[in-house]
């Protein structure tokens, strides 16, 4: 498994879950399955480009090989160890984020993260992945 951000994150949100959502891959082709995991990726879009922030949001993935074919079940244990990680202390309705798996060809799996770079409840910048 294999966790990476993104340098995204200063363009359109709505861009982003658009792109988690779409049924073409960034190469144009198919994707297999597409599944909202956690949240909705539009509602997170709305809130992070309503911030006056130049970061806006965060994006990564969680990536699995092939080989590994991960069960529904271990993807949600990673979903919550991940949740529990990134927003450590923060109630959830402090924080707005939301993942997408997308299914492979072949058995890989990989989850997409959008997360509004803000906490819900103070209004300041919130980074769950800061350089370094």
């Amino acid at each position: 498994m294999l966790v990476k951000f993104l340098a995204r994150g200063t363009g359109s949100a709505r861009g982003a879950a658009n792109y988690l959502l779409g049924e073409l891959d960034a190469a144009g082709k198919p994707r297999e399955g597409v599944e909202v995991l956690r949240r909705d990726p539009h509602q997170v879009a709305a809130v992070a480009d309503s911030l006056p922030f130049e970061h806006k949001y965060t994006s990564g993935v969680i990536a699995w090989a092939p080989e590994d074919e991960p069960t529904d079940e271990q993807i949600e244990a990673v979903l919550d160890a991940f949740e529990d990680t990134a927003w450590a202390g923060l109630e959830p309705d402090r924080y707005a984020w939301a993942a997408v798996l997308h299914r492979e060809r072949g058995g890989g799996a990989h989850v997409h993260v959008l997360a509004a770079r803000c906490d819900l409840e103070t209004g300041r910048s919130l980074n769950i992945a800061p350089p370094g």
